[in-house]
């Protein structure tokens, strides 16, 4: 017996919303009961995927992502598209109600530890300022001058450090994105 994975039609019309999709996905969003509907209360997200569906939609989108290259493509895609911040219900008096999303950490350390052994390679290399070069380049606001006042590093190390991570990081996104596209269009997930 095998299991069909394809759907009658692609639930995505492109990849960066299957995985916008599968990364967003809130665990214990359940379709509205039919008072709620009724009563014009909140609507699942996500083409109509709730419950169970988007639960099961989500876990198919990540398990093609996890079926990529471990090192680097699958944490790229990760970094991309995974929240930065999670809500907090802790209630303490110091919490702003989000704590950070322990996956996106993950995904960024490890891309900042591939970037020093492959694009910086041969080079001396400050930790601090990989690590804020990887989050600059997923989009985390933190000027480059700021990076190497922080880092104790020259401003043009920092520049030289900085084109190399970004060449690197940029080839390395485009064949996930390639690779995870090929995936998604033969499992019919996307259009």
């Amino acid at each position: 017996m095998q299991i069909e994975t394809q759907f009658e039609s692609a639930l995505f019309r492109s990849v960066g919303g299957a995985l916008s999709f599968a990364f967003n996905f809130m665990h214990g969003q359940y379709k509205s009961s039919a008072m709620a509907t009724m009563m014009g209360g909140p609507k699942p997200t996500g083409r109509g995927l709730g419950g169970l569906d988007g639960a099961g939609t989500s876990g198919m989108i990540r398990a093609e992502i996890d079926a990529l290259d471990p090192r680097i493509r699958g944490q790229i895609l990760v970094a991309r598209f995974a929240v930065r911040a999670v809500p907090c219900d802790c209630r303490h008096a110091c919490c702003s109600g989000l704590r950070p999303n322990a996956e996106w950490l993950l995904a960024i350390a490890e891309i900042s530890e591939l970037v020093r052994t492959e694009a910086l390679a041969g080079r001396s290399v400050n930790f601090q300022l990989r690590h804020v070069l990887v989050r600059r380049y997923f989009g985390v606001h933190c000027s480059l001058l700021d990076a190497a006042a922080a880092a104790g590093v020259d401003r043009d190390t920092a520049s030289a450090h900085a084109s190399r991570v970004i060449g690197y990081l940029k080839a390395q996104e485009q064949r996930a994105r390639y690779d995870i596209e090929g995936r998604l269009k033969a499992a019919g997930i996307v259009e």
